[in-house]
């Protein structure tokens, strides 16, 4: 290792840079970039500023040019966001200043050889780098690094314009390049390269959970096998993963409900299953899963994982995009759209994004039917129950894994069992209550009142031969309002007989709610319903003429009291248990109860594969009288047989490992757990034939 002190410009002029393939693709935004432009416009005349470490490995192999001249090549370890920020400063620069331009060409700054620049990405942002960006090429950008690339040039743009001074720009990049100090320590050893990477963070902006997950699959694929034989297909994947999650700038609004790492969580729940104490940490099971396979040399294994792993994710982030670009079948499109209005997606995108891959090609009626149950599940749990957020999380992910990984399910078993959760949670009369609530205008939020009524605005157009509504996002936007049929505020006067007395038990009944825009129900809504019904003094609005036909049904109701609100809110809630109903076939198995095939047996291989950590910890769950704590099981296989667990996350990974070479099912069949304060409760919990055969093999009799 070499560590050295010098200026930006000696380091360019040092080679040509390669940001390597587990290295994050660029992330820098406003912030960042508005810190080193402060940093050098206010650097003190006669100071040097410091630019902070940057780590290099030196290449094998040399670059040579068609003339063959030479050119050492370093990958950037670390520092490659304030590098590449410097050339995309240095590059805007030229293109504001023909002085600096000729300077740059003259020292051969930027493009030191024709066939490519400086520094270069990584592959999926190389091509635009050299082409788009700092090329001529029409190349619009298809990533989100990309994008950021592109920001990254216009941003410095749009400073360099509005400095008063016209010799500002010369001064900055002549500061950039001679004043700015760097510390350069140079590495020797390529995974311990990507070893660094994955522990470091560039300034200002922590590496994303994606970002890691390269890295370390990149780092795992090279200590267990030659030259990285899979590089090729994770740096491929992966550049396709970034495309897709392009969704995040294109999408529509519901995917600001969610960012890379709750991409990577639902997939981690397709992928592997659920589990309270992994769902989360889905990217540290993975590690604790491979470094428990590797360092019990099963490096095969580790290979097929990490293989399985990046195609299962690259396919994630197809079904994630087109979910919420949306992107699907025109038959799913009007479904998703309304579930994508109606929100609280987290706890059913697993399922809908293992819906898509395995249905919205050959079964686009069948995924409609899919979306429409998870829509059915998402207002009746949590629009009109006001359930819990994660209220039915574990089941619905263990459902998009069992979408996922059972090739012979099909969409109408997708559907019972999505019923079946429905019903678990929120069924037909618990429903029926939340709807016939006194108080169901506080209880419910205007958006979910107003895309309810929206929902039978449409059916009652539709039944009357009538273009059906206005689409859902304008109805739920602020231009329409819930309204109350009968005002809150009406005079003493103005009150039915009927509600004398009882006024305040019945106002905010849903059959005294309808929708109106926002216009009306400021200028009308405190109006009685005689005026509202038919319009007076010249006022052209009411409910006998108004475009929806949600208000001028209201027109039929001769007056408007308890009667009306009765009649009206037995229609609406029998509207929405027709609307929103739910067909399950049978009622959904616990969760703690254990399949048939996985009582009386282990899996032939199950002993000779255990690692001596697993081994360990079975004979410390055999041996316990009681249920043992995870703190206290990690202890005990520490004093009693010499095992260094590291605390709960290496538990984890122990259970990971197990699970890789048997399946999850299997696993929890044998081990029951449950929470207890803040930690798990093991219990080794086998059956007579179980027990004879464990205590045989581990020599117990």
């Amino acid at each position: 290792m070499e560590t050295r002190t010098v200026h930006l410009d000696s380091l360019l002029t040092d080679g040509l840079f390669d940001i390597p393939s587990y290295q994050r693709s660029y992330s820098w935004t406003e912030p960042q970039l508005t810190d080193l432009f402060e940093d050098l416009l206010y650097l003190p005349e006669e100071k040097s500023h410091f630019f902070g470490n940057i780590i290099l490995r030196k290449q094998d192999t040399q670059f040579e040019t068609d003339r063959r001249r030479r050119f050492d090549k370093y990958d950037v370890v670390d520092g490659q966001q304030r590098l590449t920020s410097a050339i995309i400063f240095l590059y805007a620069a030229s293109k504001f200043d023909d002085t600096i331009a000729a300077t740059l060409d003259e020292d051969n700054l930027l493009f030191p050889v024709d066939e490519r620049p400086r520094l270069l990405p990584q592959d999926q942002d190389s091509e635009y780098f050299r082409d788009g960006l700092l090329g001529s090429a029409s190349i619009d950008p298809e990533t989100p690094s990309q994008t950021r690339l592109k920001a990254a040039a216009d941003f410095f743009t749009e400073q360099f314009e509005a400095l008063d001074d016209p010799e500002a720009v010369a001064d900055l990049a002549e500061t950039l390049r001679y004043d700015c100090r760097i510390n350069v320590v140079e590495i020797d050893d390529g995974s311990e390269a990507a070893s660094i990477f994955e522990s470091l963070n560039d300034r200002g902006r922590p590496l994303s959970t994606l970002d890691k997950t390269k890295s370390f699959l990149m780092y795992m694929d090279d200590r267990s096998s030659n030259q990285g034989a899979l590089e090729t297909k994770i740096k491929q994947r992966f550049g396709s993963i970034y495309r897709d999650l392009f969704v995040f700038n294109t999408g529509h609004e519901r995917v600001n409900d969610f960012d890379e790492d709750s991409f990577l969580r639902f997939h981690w729940g397709i992928y592997d299953g659920y589990d309270s104490d992994e769902y989360f940490n889905g990217f540290e099971t993975l590690k604790d899963r491979l470094r428990e396979q590797f360092r019990a040399g099963e490096l095969d294994a580790v290979q097929s994982e990490i293989d399985a792993y990046v195609q299962d994710l690259r396919e994630a982030a197809t079904a994630f995009s087109a979910i919420l670009q949306p992107d699907v079948p025109d038959s799913v499109e009007p479904s998703l759209t309304r579930l994508l209005e109606l929100g609280r997606l987290a706890n059913v995108l697993p399922v809908l994004m293992a819906s898509y891959l395995n249905f919205a090609d050959d079964d686009p009626e069948g995924f409609a039917a899919v979306v429409d149950a998870c829509e059915t599940l998402v207002f009746r749990l949590y629009a009109i129950d006001s359930r819990r957020s994660d209220t039915g999380r574990g089941r619905l992910v263990r459902l998009a894994h069992d979408v996922h990984t059972t090739p012979s399910i099909d969409p109408e078993t997708v559907v019972e069992r999505l019923d079946a959760i429905t019903q678990r949670y929120t069924d037909d009369d618990r429903f029926e209550r939340q709807l016939r609530d006194p108080d169901f205008y506080q209880s419910t939020s205007s958006r979910d009142t107003k895309y309810l009524l929206y929902h039978y605005g449409q059916q009652v157009e539709s039944e009357a031969g009538e273009e059906v509504m206005t689409s859902p996002g304008h109805i739920l936007s602020t231009e329409f309002q819930v309204e109350h049929i009968l005002a809150r505020k009406l005079p003493a006067d103005a009150i039915p007989e009927s509600l004398v007395g009882e006024f305040d038990e019945h106002i905010h009944r849903l059959g005294n709610l309808t929708l109106a825009s926002r216009y009306w129900n400021s200028s009308y809504g405190n109006l009685p319903f005689a005026e509202k019904k038919h319009a007076s003094g010249g006022r052209e609005k009411e409910y006998a003429s108004s475009s929806l036909r949600v208000q001028r049904e209201l027109a039929a109701f001769d007056t408007f009291g308890k009667s009306a609100i009765d009649e009206r809110t037995d229609t609406l809630v029998g509207f929405a248990l027709d609307h929103w109903s739910i067909d399950p076939a049978a009622p959904e198995p616990e969760s703690t109860e254990v399949p048939a095939e996985f009582t009386g047996w282990f899996p032939s291989d199950f002993f000779d594969r255990l690692t001596s950590k697993q081994e360990a910890m079975f004979r410390v769950l055999y041996a316990a009288e009681e249920p043992l704590l995870t703190d206290d099981l990690i202890q005990r296989m520490e004093d009693e047989y010499g095992e260094t667990v590291g605390g709960s996350s290496g538990l984890s990974g122990i259970l990971a490992g197990l699970t890789s070479k048997h399946s999850k099912e299997f696993r929890h069949s044998i081990m029951s757990t449950s929470w207890v304060g803040d930690q798990f409760e093991w219990v080794l919990a086998l059956d007579s034939a179980q027990r004879e055969q464990f205590e045989a093999e581990m020599d117990l009799n």
